[in-house]
């Protein structure tokens, strides 16, 4: 099984980095511009670009440091049976995030393209929380 982990460092406390990760309209501004559902344990959030959708159950959250998805059981991706987690750490008036999407296959095909996009992403929040404005898909790195 192959595993995505990144970290970056952000100036804000965790609470802000946590908002950002859980609600619909702060997703929509780092990641998916259409996102809908709301974050709670067993929901579902839709993540929806072009003519595709992201379904993805929220699977743990614990506040202010832990965000974990799941697609759910229809996707038939690379990301079926992958697991992502946003740990959020204080460090000296800052904030770490850990980010980990786990648990993709040896073939999967777009493994490289993943990681490379959620490293644009992990800056696309960091942007959002430390100046206001992230730079969702479709950007200038990601698109389809």
């Amino acid at each position: 099984m192959k595993e995505i982990w990144h970290e970056i460092s952000i100036k804000s406390p965790p609470g802000t980095i946590y908002q950002a990760l859980t609600q619909a309209d702060k997703l929509a501004q780092w990641w998916i511009p259409d996102t809908r559902g709301e974050s709670k344990p067993g929901n579902i959030l839709e993540f929806r670009f072009g003519d595709g959708c992201q379904l993805m159950r929220v699977s743990a959250l614990e506040p202010d440091r832990l965000v974990c998805w799941q697609p759910t059981e229809e996707d038939d991706s690379d990301w079926a049976g992958t697991q992502v987690q946003f740990t959020v750490l204080p460090v000296d008036g800052r904030s770490t995030v850990q980010f980990r999407h786990s648990g993709f296959r040896g073939d999967a095909e777009r493994y490289p393209y993943y990681s490379m996009s959620w490293a644009v992403f992990l800056l696309s929040l960091k942007q959002l929380v430390e100046d206001g404005e992230g730079f969702p898909f479709p950007n200038r790195w990601i698109h389809q």
